[in-house]
């Protein structure tokens, strides 16, 4: 799985931008990373600190790792795709505003400073006509979730919910409550952490359909196919 890593310690209390902290950046069209691994060195007390940042589209990612605290994996932008893939971290540790897909990953969360929660996803999109989010296929995941953005989209399809998720769920980016055009989504997820009957009561969470779930596969939300058969990597078109 890290065959070869790229690491780096940049961070933002040092100086640098969250934007900038990635050891390892994607910026070109149809990158293909195979058995790599992807650190950011800098450690939890040194908050924002990168590990991988793509914005490029159509890219790819099967059996890496991404590792670091804070901010780990930074989907900026484009379509990307995740399989297999082994993802560490302590706060919003996979965040941005790409379309991405993520099957069959291990989404596991490290100890956090005092005072700290574990969150893992924290997705910016910000304007509604953006096709954008994460979704989440048959990946296993704990802990607690985290707004990005006013019209934050994230879905979890037939995953595995740890004990370690708490019944609330999720948290607001600021405050207590979270705007209503939020749209964080569940559908026939499995495991301890799994039941959503005292999850936080906000207007933009729900447990959709096959239909809407549908909607968030790579056929319909990245229309990865082609791309991603062009690339040898295994991946499941639909639910």
């Amino acid at each position: 799985m890290d065959a070869t890593t790229v690491a780096g310690g940049k961070n933002v209390v040092d100086g640098t931008p969250t934007f900038d902290t990635a050891p390892f950046a994607v910026m070109g069209k149809g990158l293909v990373a195979r058995d790599m691994g992807f650190r950011n060195t800098a450690g939890a007390a040194k908050h924002q600190a990168v590990a991988m940042r793509s914005s490029g589209d159509f890219s790819v990612f099967y059996l890496c790792k991404f590792d670091a605290f804070q901010d780990t994996l930074y989907t900026h932008a484009n379509r990307q795709f995740y399989r297999e893939c082994l993802i560490t971290g302590t706060i919003d540790f996979i965040f941005g505003n790409s379309a991405a897909v993520f099957q069959n990953c291990n989404i596991q969360p490290r100890l956090p400073m005092n005072g700290q929660k574990n969150t893992i996803t924290a997705q910016g999109k910000s304007d509604p006509n953006q096709n954008t989010g994460l979704s989440f296929q048959n990946c296993t995941i704990s802990p607690f979730n985290n707004l990005g953005s006013d019209y934050s989209t994230t879905v979890f399809i037939n995953s595995f919910f740890g004990s370690l998720i708490h019944p609330k769920g999720w948290l607001p980016w600021t405050g207590t409550s979270a705007p209503s055009t939020i749209f964080y989504a569940v559908f026939q997820n499995s495991g301890p952490g799994s039941n959503t009957q005292n999850r936080v009561k906000w207007k933009g969470l729900r447990t959709i359909t096959a239909s809407v779930a549908n909607k968030f596969t790579v056929d319909s939300f990245i229309s990865g196919s082609t791309w991603i058969s062009a690339a040898g990597v295994p991946f499941k078109g639909g639910l």
